[in-house]
């Protein structure tokens, strides 16, 4: 392109012009641009996407907002031009506030990079060509938009999509683009990203894999003894309110937690209600604030409903809407029978503890002087690693009165997991647990703790591991 391309042909449809795009894309006509993006850590997930830039599917990248969706698609977009046509990268953000949200819309934007800046029909197209859309759920039937330029490209567009909830939330749609198009969720922050995004000196977290546990376990204790101190402080703050990325900006806990309750909850809620058309919008904040104030609870959404003055169904269809949003899960009592897991007790959890400490108030200052209530919130922090890491294997056991938090069956492997986040852990406290190992073969216990790391043999010469909860938020 050898002249400026303002000079192009100016209006395509009402609140678009070439400018625009051009603002957008400034490496077109300075390919020294620098993206101050490339300078800032990068989240897990960036190895995994850059992997898959080379193949064919649209890559899709939803998740909570403020979790980084943009700043991850920056940095991937400095990736590309490192071995591409700057012309070649094309990138565009929707805005809810000003644009149209037509699909119509959507495909006037393709339509001008095509005609403006390459100057080439799209089944012409000689070489890869990327373009990053952000936030496209702004946009109205964007899939359909998505999958016309995919398929007359013959495959050499590779689209870059992200989304917040809402994309998740309207999951109707989705069909035309099955075997097209590939999900990506950028989840908050784990243990290690919040050390790395807050420029936190430390020695590399350890691995944790449980089933590993006994030959790892001089390395925690190692690892442990140069770095506690650190790991405990900065596990209460990541806890509490260390999630998103730009909370590091942030001054005090109160902004901090008005920032997770407005610019992140309180927006997810929003679309939840837009979207899933509730009515009773008072009384479905009651029922989320229910409840995310008792995670690691069992719940039966029937008596939710009946205290709240809502019918089964639409509790049902509520916590339906949560769970797509990625805001809460549930977990299943341990049963051979995967058929009759939907009818007994399950748990709840959130996806992400600075929810739950928001909205119950908590600071710093409870996590010390308090930490008994604390209880609750560690065991859902130490389900969101143990979800990461072994999934659908996940499971608790109750029989009566007896529980354990946690079981995992691998293979036909199990292991059994308890949190105890108090001072007091002598091996009687872990009756339950011990005849539970010894009845069904299992090796060792596993009891998360609040500082403790010990190995300790119980009295019929069963193993006991004791580890720290801060080695199990990575």
């Amino acid at each position: 392109m050898e002249q400026s391309l303002v000079t192009h042909n100016n209006i395509y449809m009402d609140n678009l012009n070439i400018q625009d795009l051009i603002l957008k894309n400034p490496w077109w006509e300075d390919k020294k641009h620098e993206i101050k993006e490339l300078e800032w850590p990068r989240r897990s997930l960036y190895k995994e996407l850059k992997e898959n830039l080379q193949n064919s599917l649209i890559l899709n990248i939803v998740g909570l907002r403020r979790t980084g969706k943009s700043t991850l698609t920056k940095q991937l977009i400095g990736e590309v031009l490192k071995s591409n046509k700057c012309e070649n990268i094309f990138y565009y953000l929707f805005d809810y506030e000003t644009q149209l949200k037509s699909p119509e819309f959507l495909e006037n934007v393709i339509k001008m990079y095509f005609d403006e800046i390459l100057q080439k029909q799209i089944t012409h197209l000689k070489t890869n060509v990327y373009v990053f859309l952000d936030e496209v759920q702004y946009i109205n039937n964007w899939q359909v938009v998505l999958k016309k330029y995919y398929d007359l490209s013959g495959k050499k567009i590779k689209f870059i999509i992200t989304g917040s909830q809402s994309l998740l939330l309207r999951k109707k749609g989705r069909e035309s683009l099955a075997g097209r198009i590939f999900d990506f969720y950028l989840q908050p922050l784990d243990f290690k990203e919040y050390f790395l995004i807050n420029g936190i000196d430390i020695a590399e977290l350890p691995k944790i894999d449980l089933y590993n546990l006994p030959k790892i376990f001089f390395g925690l204790q190692k690892y442990n003894f140069k770095n506690k101190q650190k790991l405990k402080r900065e596990s209460e703050k990541f806890i509490i309110n260390g999630q998103f990325p730009e909370i590091k900006e942030l001054k005090t806990d109160e902004n901090k937690r008005e920032y997770i309750l407005e610019s992140v909850l309180g927006k997810v809620l929003s679309d939840v209600i837009e979207i899933g058309d509730v009515e009773k919008s008072d009384k479905f904040k009651l029922f989320v604030f229910h409840l995310f104030r008792n995670v690691s609870s069992v719940f039966e959404l029937e008596n939710i409903g009946r205290e709240l003055g809502l019918a089964k169904i639409t509790v049902k269809r509520y916590f339906q809407f949560l769970q797509r949003a990625h805001l809460l899960e549930v977990l299943y009592r341990y049963s051979k029978s995967i058929i009759k897991q939907g009818r007994i007790p399950k748990k709840v959890y959130s996806t992400c503890t600075n929810f739950i400490c928001a909205l119950n108030g908590y600071t710093i200052e409870n996590f010390k002087e308090t930490s008994e209530l604390f209880g609750s919130v560690v065991e859902n922090a130490v389900y969101n690693f143990l979800q990461r890491q072994y999934g659908e294997q996940l499971s608790f056991y109750r029989q009566r009165q007896k529980e354990i938090d946690f079981i995992i069956l691998n293979k036909k492997k199990k292991l059994a997991i308890e949190i105890k986040f108090s001072e007091n852990l002598s091996l009687g406290k872990f009756k339950t647990l011990i005849k539970y190992i010894v009845d069904e073969k299992i090796p060792y216990g596993v009891v998360i703790t609040k500082n403790k790391l010990e190995k300790q043999i119980a009295t019929d010469g069963q193993v006991i591991y004791f580890v720290p909860y801060y080695f199990m938020l990575q």
